[in-house]
């Protein structure tokens, strides 16, 4: 999969385990990222940051009223392209009203530079208070993102 297909092949991934971007929980999407980046490579990032996932969350404003946010990230950088050209991102993004339990939860983020690094960031990612906090509500907004930086 290359990263301009990483929005299609995630989908894919996605509806082959049964889940459906529709409807979907934090706890899933954060599951079938987890999944996705373990089990398709992607082509053309090579090196030791060339494929990374990234967990963030806060209470931002992005000119459309404050929202708490939940996101996962798979970061790609193609080894054969140039410059910040290189640089590009599949963001899965879960909005919710921004209640003060979930503002007092802060900003954070946490990096996992490679697949040697996986299982201790599903153990941080999946015991992580902003995760338990929203696993299971239904989120306000979802969205599924690539592009480049």
């Amino acid at each position: 999969m290359s990263p301009s297909e990483s929005v299609a092949a995630f989908e894919s991934f996605a509806e082959g385990n049964g889940i459906s971007l529709i409807g979907i929980t934090p706890r899933e999407g954060v599951a079938q990222i987890l999944a996705f980046f373990e089990a398709i490579p992607a082509t053309g990032c090579d090196g030791p940051s060339g494929d990374m996932l990234l967990f963030q969350w806060g209470t931002y404003d992005w000119g459309e009223g404050r929202n708490f946010e939940l996101n996962i990230t798979r970061q790609f950088i193609e080894s054969e392209v140039g410059g910040e050209d290189a640089i590009s991102q599949l963001q899965l993004t879960f909005a919710f009203p921004p209640t003060v339990e979930l503002i007092d939860l802060g900003e954070g983020n946490r990096w996992c530079e490679g697949r040697d690094q996986l299982e201790a960031f599903r153990e941080y990612v999946l015991s992580c208070q902003p995760l338990r906090a929203v696993a299971d509500r239904d989120p306000s907004g979802v969205s599924l993102t690539h592009s480049y930086v």
